[in-house]
């Protein structure tokens, strides 16, 4: 009988739904985690999920973590989603034992074969994948016939400077500068009445923004946007995601008729930044900028492809991601209303290997964790019953 080792890269919502998923089927499964279980969940700090627990677990996940699941309308922080979702499924019986936390794929390939060897051809297929794996003990070589890539987007923040390219001196300071909205929830009261430069329009600047708003002394806060709309963050009409709309209306609205402590910078990137006696000192593309105790750096996240250089990937010049679903998904603009994709477009260019979840999506804005829950079945579903 073939072999059906299935190897899944990324412990969090994903990759776990993915593992848990072809367990059911038979595959015989390893998680790769290079951190903790849910990691990047933990990094978004008390910043609550748009979308309820219904549309974030699969009814199979909630059927294992049965009266512990927390209610399907629940709005759950990232820590939240790790601590009563993740976490009691990593340590259920379909996939104790096989997630390996500490573990880093540092290199994927096909045995004997590199990426120029027979791209497009049946024959490729039929050779194991070797993946390069650093963990505790040292390196060391995992084969197995399918890798499902979960390992997200997360961990590889967006650029400040205009064009989408690191702006002079901005990777030199990359430790000073708050990438994430945990790290920014952990010195939130700490910038009180200091001056602060907020980079980015989507909606983790609107959640930045609103947890500024929110202190009793709000620092005066520049929001630099590449928008040039009065109302810069994406609204959806009539939005069944309550939470989703109240933070972009609020972000908008203070946008627009900016309180006291804001002001806009708008159809502005960061032209320079350096260190001035332990503040930031930045220039703008608009000509202004200034010195700033904390600059704070929501503009987006992108995939890390370089550990997969030698699979022949069709990778979408514009997101980064799969070519076949971002041609799929279209110019979709909200989340909700993507359309249902199909497995065929979910392939790769290299037979069984997937890219899914959000870095199946790349740099486009519009995942959901039910999509990559979808994803998992029609994959493994299109690859038959092990």
């Amino acid at each position: 009988m073939t072999s059906r080792r299935l190897i899944v890269i990324g412990a969090g919502p994903v990759g776990l739904e993915a593992a848990l998923a072809a367990a059911a089927r038979g595959y015989d499964v390893t998680v790769l985690e290079k951190d903790t279980v849910g990691a990047n969940l933990r990094r978004w700090g008390s910043t609550r999920l748009f979308s309820p627990v219904r549309m974030n677990v699969s009814a199979e996940a909630r059927r294992i973590l049965g009266g512990a699941c927390p209610p399907e309308e629940a709005l759950l922080t990232g820590p939240e989603m790790v601590e009563r979702i993740l976490e009691p499924m990593a340590r259920s019986a379909p996939l104790a034992g096989r997630i390996r936390t500490g573990h880093r794929v540092t290199a994927v390939g096909r045995a004997r074969l590199t990426r120029r060897d027979l791209p497009g051809h049946p024959l490729r297929g039929e050779r194991p994948f070797r993946l390069l794996v650093e963990g505790p003990s040292g390196e060391e070589v995992v084969v197995a016939e399918y890798v499902l890539d979960a390992s997200g987007v997360y961990g590889q923040p967006a650029a400040l400077g205009a064009g989408g390219i690191p702006a002079p001196g901005e990777r030199g300071l990359n430790g000073q500068i708050i990438r994430d909205l945990g790290r920014l929830d952990e010195r939130l009261r700490d910038l009180s009445g200091r001056d602060v430069l907020l980079v980015g329009h989507g909606h983790s600047a609107a959640n930045a923004l609103d947890g500024f708003a929110s202190l009793a002394e709000p620092p005066k806060v520049t929001w630099a946007t590449r928008s040039a709309n009065r109302r810069p963050c994406v609204e959806v009409a009539s939005d069944p995601l309550p939470e989703r709309e109240r933070i972009a209306a609020r972000a908008n609205g203070m946008a627009e008729v900016p309180p006291p402590f804001l002001t806009m910078a708008r159809c502005a990137s960061v032209e320079s930044i350096s260190a001035r006696g332990g503040r930031l000192n930045v220039a703008l593309t608009d000509g202004r900028g200034g010195v700033f105790d904390a600059v704070v750096g929501l503009t987006g996240y992108r995939p890390d492809l370089s550990f997969l250089s030698e699979l022949a990937l069709e990778i979408a010049p514009s997101s980064e991601g799969a070519a076949r679903l971002t041609r799929a998904l279209g110019n979709t603009a909200d989340c909700l209303a993507a359309p249902a994709v199909a497995a065929r477009d979910l392939q790769s260019g290299e037979p069984g290997f997937h890219l899914i979840g959000a870095k199946s999506y790349g740099r486009l804005p519009t995942f959901l964790m039910q999509a990559g829950i979808g994803q998992a079945a029609a994959i493994l579903d299109s690859l038959g019953a092990a």
